[in-house]
């Protein structure tokens, strides 16, 4: 019985990672190609029952997770290797691929929740799992290409030779100049305010959270 149990399980997952074959660039794409219509069809999804959501894209939490693996793989495989760790924490957080993989999503993460707080705060909502899951969601569908090209642009940075390398910077730039563009449109759509509005929305929300990255890179990296 155990036996047979097992071999379901196995089922399952092998089932569920060969459908993110599948779901995973239609899901990247979509979010590049039409971030609003991603964030709307993020709201009508979480109207469903649970085992009905999400089931023509990959999951927003999964897609920043499996986005973080990607890069992480692009990482490893490129010259360079993974960044140099300088303190006892970050040695001892990435010692395992688990772990450079969760502290990396829970990095990104911050944009996520951080911008979450925004959202809800512009819409005078109380803070709590209910509201917070919309808001969050929608983030990580958001993140996921930034993720994957910022991500993308520094392993080009620090791990390619020239004149290749000079391809990084115009990267990190189209990425971040990407994701303010769409985040702004979603805030103005969903929100229901002015571009200008939006805009500045978006950039209260992104100085926060990049000063926590820092913050944490620091800490986590610490210096030569």
């Amino acid at each position: 019985m155990d036996f047979m149990r097992i071999l379901q399980s196995l089922e399952e997952f092998l089932y569920e990672a060969m459908s993110w074959i599948v779901f995973y660039p239609r899901a990247i794409l979509r979010t590049v190609r039409h971030p609003v219509a991603v964030a709307v069809y993020t709201r009508e999804q979480l109207k469903q029952p649970r085992e009905l959501q999400f089931t023509e894209l990959v999951s927003p939490p999964l897609l920043l997770i499996l986005t973080v693996v990607v890069a992480h793989f692009i990482e490893l495989t490129s010259p360079g290797g993974m960044t140099a760790v300088h303190s006892a924490l970050g040695r001892e957080v990435f010692s395992s691929e688990q772990g450079v993989i969760a502290t990396r999503s829970l990095a990104y993460c911050l944009f996520a929740l951080l911008g979450a707080f925004t959202w809800l705060r512009h819409e005078r909502k109380p803070i709590d799992r209910d509201t917070l899951r919309e808001p969050f969601y929608i983030h990580c569908y958001l993140l996921a290409p930034f993720a994957l090209g910022l991500s993308t642009s520094v392993t080009v940075a620090t791990s390619v030779a020239a004149p290749w390398s000079a391809l990084a910077l115009p990267l990190g730039l189209v990425s971040c100049l990407w994701y303010a563009v769409a985040q702004t449109a979603i805030y103005a759509r969903l929100l229901r305010v002015s571009r200008t509005r939006a805009f500045f929305l978006a950039c209260r929300a992104n100085l926060a959270a990049t000063l926590a990255m820092i913050g944490v890179a620091i800490v986590v990296f610490g210096t030569p």
